[in-house]
């Protein structure tokens, strides 16, 4: 479990960076499922 303990790390450090990223991973699956359902 590295993935988790860099995470944990990242999150202590820079919890800021980590919501950003998290932002953005949810924004472009929203862009992605809505453009699915538009081509389908």
């Amino acid at each position: 479990m590295i993935i988790m303990e860099f995470l944990t790390n990242l999150w202590n450090n820079q919890p800021t960076t980590v919501m950003g990223i998290v932002v953005a991973i949810f924004v472009l699956l929203g862009i992605y499922i809505s453009l699915l359902q538009t081509y389908q």
